[in-house]
């Protein structure tokens, strides 16, 4: 049977990593030309590469600590930039930090993994997509911290990273630490204590 093209149904189109894994080590050629280094106790769980709506490349590498088939804690990495055929920027508004010599923009929360993805070609649900694929399961309750490195100017390529921790390792839920919640009152050291974790978790060093 003649394979349907993927455009013809809609789905992103596949693209090549131009990214190399060893071990715990993501070394990329450019944007950025640098290494991450991921602490040990995450596994690397594999990549994918896609365009993103039309108007930007995507690349994915995730890293992961299991208890099973639950995830416990993630990192997703995220290589992207704008294609050359448009002149989209990107624009953050977050607070920023400075970490392994970069700045970051800086964004966390407390929130529900959705059951549903209502735009199923976002890089989110292709993220959540590879990891049930897996056969693992995130959350229900999680907490992120999402980190972006912008990487020129104007901002049109990025690094992002997505670091994740299973509330229920906590005895919590995002109710629970969300304004209104039980634990709300401990929203500011609990925060704390979880950006400490998330740039604990990796560095960035010239390759």
């Amino acid at each position: 049977m003649r394979a349907t093209p993927l455009l013809l149904l809609g789905l992103p189109t596949l693209l090549a990593a131009q990214r190399t894994v060893d071990g715990n080590r993501v070394v990329s050629p450019a944007l950025p030309a640098a290494a991450l280094e991921i602490a040990a106790g995450m596994t690397y769980a594999g990549t994918q590469s896609f365009e993103l709506y039309s108007v930007a490349n995507a690349e994915q590498h995730f890293f992961v600590e299991l208890d099973g088939s639950r995830i416990k804690r993630l990192l997703w990495i995220q290589f992207e930039g704008y294609h050359a055929s448009n002149t989209n920027t990107y624009n953050y508004r977050d607070s920023t930090v400075e970490h392994s010599g970069r700045t970051w923009h800086r964004r966390i929360a407390a929130a529900k993994v959705p059951p549903t993805d209502a735009r199923p070609d976002s890089d989110g649900a292709r993220a959540r997509a590879f990891l049930r694929e897996k056969g693992w399961t995130l959350g229900p309750d999680v907490m992120s911290e999402r980190l972006v490195w912008l990487l020129d100017s104007p901002a049109r390529n990025e690094l992002m990273l997505i670091y994740m921790e299973d509330l229920t390792d906590h005895g919590l839920t995002a109710a629970d630490v969300n304004p209104g919640g039980s634990a709300r009152d401990r929203w500011p050291a609990i925060a704390a204590a979880f950006h400490g974790r998330a740039v604990g978790v990796f560095s960035v060093k010239d390759r």
